[in-house]
């Protein structure tokens, strides 16, 4: 009986152990992946929405503010697209805050400045995420004064 002797540590199990740990590691690095690509692909998927509304409405894209203001259904259309534009970049800033995206759309907001300055109000974007609203405070900076009213 005396001969039983069992060892201080059982290095199987705490094998086992580190394994399990590494392995949930491993599923946890896998599920943010997962996470990452299927925001980039909405990111994308927006953009590409957008980009075809710049196709179907080059209008739009470039705008005659007097033209699209003196048109009531063009004037929806145009703030619609408006909102689409920032929606689309408010996505691609969450998950591409890249240089590069900043500049295209610096590009492409130029055209729609008079519309931002104008008719929008700062309580509208509230419906978009922080890096949004912080690219629509900078763009308004660059606003033409108001007129103080009497």
């Amino acid at each position: 009986m005396g001969d039983n002797k069992r060892p201080k540590s059982n290095w199987a199990q705490i094998a086992s152990a580190w394994l399990a740990i590494v392995g949930f590691a491993i599923i946890g690095a896998q599920v943010n992946q997962l996470r990452t690509n299927a925001r980039e692909a909405a990111a994308r998927q927006v953009y590409m929405s957008y980009s075809e509304a710049q196709l179907r409405h080059p209008d739009l894209t470039e705008p005659d503010m007097a033209e699209i203001r003196a048109d009531r259904l063009k004037w929806v259309l145009y703030k619609n697209f408006v909102a689409h534009m920032l929606f689309a970049y408010d996505e691609i800033f969450a998950v591409y805050d890249h240089a590069e995206w900043h500049r295209s759309f610096e590009q492409e907001v130029k055209y729609h400045m008079d519309y931002i300055c104008s008719d929008m109000t700062p309580e509208d974007d509230a419906t978009y995420f922080a890096k949004m609203r912080a690219a629509l405070v900078a763009l308004r900076k660059s606003c033409p004064a108001k007129p103080a009213k009497s």
